[in-house]
């Protein structure tokens, strides 16, 4: 394909082939979520990059190497209750509040076992990640949460999530590189982090439940996903009826669920989500691919 010799000039057959086997890891992974969701009539739609490579290429995105998924509350929280005894052997869930008194994020995965690598969570290069914790250093998908809101509410909540964010930083095991910050963004963070370690991890989780919980399950006009990187939350707010129904939709040799309103979720979320990117960001964003092992 075009696509591919276009991300792979520069690419050794290695490293083509390694992204390839990842992708499949994880496609392995989704499959095992469709199974449970389907098993308990949940829905669950694949996301952001995932949905666009599945719409766009009917595959990953060529050079993209993570799969996201996003459920309504209500399915959410189910999944979440029975992952643990419903997994097969090879999978490991573990939920955004389960690394001790470190701080990874707010998203919860689902870790391949056997495999071994170095990702976007390492703060060296290696094995050390930080929130400390060598589960990490796996394959995994990551579960989002639609959260309902509305219009007025919003706003408001972003706003507090960036600010929790901020609080929960001061639990990474190693500080994230501010360099490229603005004076102002450096106070910020600064203050932020200093007050984040005065508090326990138990406690900002709670604010940060008590913020995204603030409107009640079906209420309010909108979705929104606060667990995503702080720069795109704002676009990661969608009318409800973009989610009011599902669809299958072919991701390689696999049918994922998808919202029936795919094209409405695209244009909220890229200005032009079928032109492809500039070159320089066509690489894959999680994983050293050939730090990665599967066994």
């Amino acid at each position: 394909m075009e696509i591919a010799q276009q991300l792979y000039k520069d690419f050794t057959d290695e490293q083509k082939a390694k992204l390839h086997e990842i992708q499949g890891i994880e496609l392995r992974i989704l499959r095992e979520v469709d199974r449970i969701c389907e098993k308990y009539g949940l829905h669950y739609s694949l996301s952001g990059g995932t949905l666009l490579g599945a719409i766009r290429h009917k595959d990953f995105i060529p050079w993209d190497d993570d799969i996201d998924i996003d459920l309504k509350r209500d399915d959410f929280n189910k999944l979440l209750s029975v992952l643990p005894t419903e997994l097969g052997e090879e999978f490991e869930f573990i939920n955004y509040n389960e690394y001790g008194e470190y701080f990874c994020d707010f998203i919860p995965r689902i870790y391949y076992r056997n495999s071994k690598a170095v990702n976007s969570f390492s703060t060296d290069g290696g094995k050390n990640n930080f929130a400390n914790d060598s589960r990490m250093n796996r394959i995994f998908i990551e579960l989002y949460c639609l959260h309902d809101t509305t219009k007025e509410s919003v706003k408001s909540q972003i706003f507090r999530v960036k600010t929790i964010y901020g609080l929960a930083m001061g639990h990474r095991l190693i500080p994230t590189d501010s360099s490229n910050y603005s004076f102002v963004q450096k106070m910020q963070v600064k203050v932020l982090t200093t007050l984040g370690k005065t508090m326990s991890m138990k406690k900002i989780y709670k604010m940060y439940e008590d913020c995204v919980n603030k409107i009640p399950t079906g209420s309010g006009d909108m979705y929104f996903k606060p667990s995503v990187p702080l720069p795109v939350q704002h676009r990661n707010v969608f009318p409800k009826d973009f989610f009011a129904s599902y669809t299958k939709v072919p991701i390689r040799d696999d049918m994922a669920m998808a919202p029936k309103e795919y094209i409405k979720v695209l244009e909220y979320l890229y200005t032009n989500w079928q032109d492809l990117p500039a070159e320089k960001h066509r690489h894959p964003g999680h994983f050293e691919l050939l730090k990665t092992e599967i066994f």
